[in-house]
């Protein structure tokens, strides 16, 4: 029987813990290639969504400013929202990710500092009971030995103690080890979240910036849209009160031959197409036939010619002055040709001839007004037909420019 004895205690103590120590209790942390395969998922998924946006405020820069471009913008602007609903969307999965991972790395460095803290308890028990017990003399202990088997007993003990000991400091330094790695990759992972934080942020305040800017489009398309729909009102009411006119100065006419006993005859004719000298000189705003800008379609009995405010304007053939009506838009003088044929000269500034003045081919009859940024004239002809005299397209008539 093997008596007792301090470093006996401190053996079976020694075998014990070796039988008894299985390292840290498994935690229930994520593994971490699956939590980089996520993030890096989802940041792949954040390039392309942020690519595409950036991809629309491109095509943004080139639609703004554009004529019927507002319908286009809004809807470029509701594009960037839904892709910057997107970012936030991936944003949540990562924030979702690393507070998983926070949590789990969080739980886990904990039960390292337990684990520390239980083999530090241990260290300290040892090192108290071989400051109590002395230096062991190994050499004594086994020379005192009773029998071989006692030799034998002791020799095992002496070693599960070094073994033990040894071990001991070993777990020790691995745990402290452990514990300042972990809180290293907590520290890395809690700033990353941070970031994402911020970036998450910084997301909502550019959704709210887009949803203002979309706020302020709507405003400004549906005041737009109402002022179309006042221009068409007011240019068909302008359309229909100059058909009106002719329509009353073909009556006249008509009334005057049946009088007369003798028909008018038409300075213009089938042999002037594509002869007449143009009323001005200038660039084609629009031709003649419905104008579409956008989803409002504009009537147009006449062309549109841009030049100098204050251009003289031109009777491009000879006929009498049948009506001078001034508007807000501008003035008009209509010159009848005879024959039903009739030439209009709208938008103009000012006017230098008065109602059944005699005019010759050439002549100027006024002078280029328009709008104060968009300086221009309408023309229009009119040829008999059998309801009365219609529009048509005035450019047939002109001469053909090089």
């Amino acid at each position: 029987m093997v008596p007792s004895s301090p470093w006996r205690n401190s053996a079976a103590f020694a075998m014990l813990a070796i039988v008894t120590w299985a390292g840290p209790a498994p935690g229930a942390a994520q593994d971490p290639a699956d939590v980089r395969r996520q993030l890096d998922e989802s940041q792949i998924r954040l390039e392309l969504i942020r690519e595409e946006r950036q991809q629309l405020r491109r095509q943004l820069d080139g639609i703004s400013g554009q004529v019927s471009g507002d319908s286009a913008e809004l809807v470029n602007i509701e594009r960037q929202i839904a892709a910057s609903a997107s970012v936030l969307a991936e944003f949540d999965i990562q924030l979702r990710v690393l507070t998983d991972q926070v949590t789990s790395m969080t739980g886990e460095m904990l039960r390292t500092r337990d684990e520390l803290t239980a083999r530090q308890v241990v260290l300290n028990g040892r090192l108290r009971d071989i400051y109590k017990r002395g230096p062991l003399r190994t050499v004594e202990v086994l020379l005192s030995s009773r029998s071989f088997s006692d030799l034998l007993n002791r020799y095992k003990y002496l070693h599960a103690v070094a073994l033990f000991d040894r071990m001991l400091v070993e777990q020790v330094e691995d745990l402290e080890r452990r514990v300042v790695d972990q809180r290293s990759r907590l520290s890395l992972e809690t700033d990353r979240m941070a970031l994402v934080r911020a970036e998450n942020l910084r997301e909502y305040d550019e959704l709210e910036r887009l949803e203002r800017q979309r706020q302020r489009r709507l405003r400004t398309f549906s005041d737009r849209r109402a002022e179309a729909q006042s221009t068409l009102a007011r240019l068909a009411s302008e359309e229909a009160q100059l058909r009106g006119v002719i329509a009353t100065l073909e009556e006249r006419r008509r009334a005057a031959e049946r009088e007369a006993g003798a028909a008018t005859v038409s300075s213009l004719t089938t042999s002037d197409l594509g002869r007449l000298a143009w009323p001005v000189e200038g660039d084609i705003l629009w031709r003649f036939g419905p104008e579409r800008k956008g989803r409002t379609t504009i009537p147009r009995e006449g062309v549109g010619i841009a030049a100098e405010r204050g251009t003289p304007v031109s009777a491009v053939d000879r006929g009498t002055v049948a009506s001078v009506v001034a508007r807000a838009s501008g003035q008009t003088v209509i010159i009848d040709h005879g024959g039903g044929f009739y030439s209009s000269y709208r938008k103009l500034r000012d006017v230098i001839v008065r109602e059944e003045q005699e005019v010759q081919s050439g002549q100027v009859i006024g002078r280029v007004g328009g709008d104060a940024t968009n300086p221009h004239i309408e023309f229009q002809i009119y040829e008999p037909g059998a309801l009365g005299p219609r529009a048509v397209d005035p450019v047939r008539w002109l001469r053909g420019r090089p």
